[in-house]
């Protein structure tokens, strides 16, 4: 993924993943021949536990298989879904699974957290929520009644694999005459902090079937991720954030476009949802063409949870340290050349070091203009902010705040205490005559 740290330093005290025999409807396992398995977390391959699909909260995928030979192909796996067991209740309910296993393996040990076996809607009859999600969410459901576990066709050279999360029963199609799969709108919507139904990621393979090794995948993001960190330089203060009007109103982002020329802003709109074509001409390496023809849009605010406790100030040496708003946002991608921005709205108290003096900034704002938030797919936008000393904010604490409100003040509405043009007053005169 790529990532996009914008420094925003502006006048806000916020600068701002054989035979057919072996494929038949009895799904019974060959002599001497071994089980295709999904592996995304075996021992002898380096990674970083984050990148994991699971420790982002994606518990299946979807795939579709072909074997090949030659310029011939033959299907294996209709949009399968694969689903993935802690074995403690996160997840599918893995009781029969033949390929689950807890730990990771080897790449020909043929056990993984990820199984697809028995997961069809005739076959997954789970009603205990303590062992995996229940037949019930049907939004996390297979689109085949059965799911039968496959094996490695030796009579065929190689299988090709075609994936995407998270799994969708509909909405998500797969043409094997143009390598293309057409993703719906409505496949993939924006969400914060939880992608498990959003979130849409692609991934495509190339197995030697001789090797007999379980199928890695390495997804990419169709989507993008938007994350805002702060920090202050305001000597002698520190900064904490609030939240903008009353509690849990975080920090508020007004959709607007601005006019460079008139210098307005007009409150805008985003898209919340986004098709798209993910070519795989080349299987290991899938193009993904985005849509927004029928897609949604909405004028709403974003919002992001405040970071707790003080904002880090301005080190006197080294870099800048940031605090995280704890909110992710996964947006979908907008179209090249979107015209909209955001205006963060951001509320905060200044403290004296020296006296505990508090002072409250009501309502700063900071434009972040569309070039920077045109989010495009595979990239992390990180909006950088920092406090200084001028603000577009108020300290009247009897001020209408309108959150919807896009335009930033031209000027400063925060001013120090200046002492300027002092004189000294004439005597008067108190003259006695004697």
């Amino acid at each position: 993924m790529k990532v996009k740290f914008i420094h925003l330093v502006a006048a806000l005290a916020l600068a701002s993943c054989s035979s057919d025999a072996l494929v038949d409807n009895r799904g019974e396992k060959a002599a001497d021949e071994a089980p295709i398995a999904f592996s995304v977390n075996k021992r002898n391959i380096t990674r970083a536990e984050s990148s994991s699909l699971e420790s982002n909260y994606h518990y299946n995928f979807g795939v579709w298989t072909y074997k090949v030979k030659g310029a011939g192909s033959m299907q294996v796996m209709d949009n399968y879904l694969v689903g993935y067991s802690d074995g403690a209740g996160k997840g599918y309910d893995k009781t029969s699974s033949t390929t689950w296993n807890s730990g990771s393996g080897s790449e020909t040990d043929h056990q993984s957290p990820w199984f697809y076996e028995n997961l069809g809607t005739a076959e997954y009859l789970n009603e205990d929520a303590t062992k995996g999600y229940t037949k019930t969410q049907t939004d996390f459901m297979s689109a085949n009644a059965n799911q039968y576990l496959r094996y490695w066709d030796l009579a065929y050279d190689k299988t090709y694999f075609y994936a995407y999360a998270p799994y969708r029963s509909a909405g998500v199609t797969f043409s094997k005459e143009t390598n293309i799969i057409t993703v719906a709108p409505e496949a993939q919507t924006a969400a914060y902090d939880d992608p498990t139904l959003h979130e849409f990621i692609y991934a495509g393979a190339s197995a030697v079937n001789a090797d007999m090794k379980d199928v890695q995948l390495k997804f990419k993001h169709l989507g993008a991720q938007v994350r805002l960190k702060f920090c202050e330089d305001i000597p002698g203060y520190q900064v904490k954030m609030l939240d903008v009007t009353t509690a849990g109103t975080g920090i508020q982002a007004t959709p607007a476009v601005y006019d460079e020329t008139a210098k307005t802003y007009t409150k805008s709109k985003y898209y919340t949802s986004c098709g798209a074509t993910l070519d795989y001409s080349n299987i290991i390496a899938p193009v993904a063409t985005t849509s927004h023809d029928g897609a949604t849009q909405t004028g709403d605010n974003l919002v992001f949870t405040i970071p707790s406790g003080i904002v880090p100030a301005k080190p006197a040496t080294g870099d800048l340290v940031y605090v995280e708003s704890p909110t992710v946002y996964y947006a979908v991608a907008q179209p090249s050349g979107s015209t909209t921005g955001f205006t963060f709205h951001v509320s905060y108290q200044l403290i004296a070091e020296d006296n505990g003096e508090v002072i409250t900034i009501h309502d700063a704002r900071v434009f972040v203009p569309a070039s920077v938030a045109d989010w495009q797919p595979n990239t992390r936008y990180v909006y950088a902010f920092k406090f200084t000393s001028n603000s577009t904010g108020t300290t009247d604490p009897d001020v209408i705040i309108d959150v919807t409100d896009p335009t930033v003040p031209a000027k400063s509405s925060v001013y120090p205490i200046v002492f300027d043009g002092a004189t000294i007053e004439d005597y008067t005169n108190n003259e006695t005559s004697y």
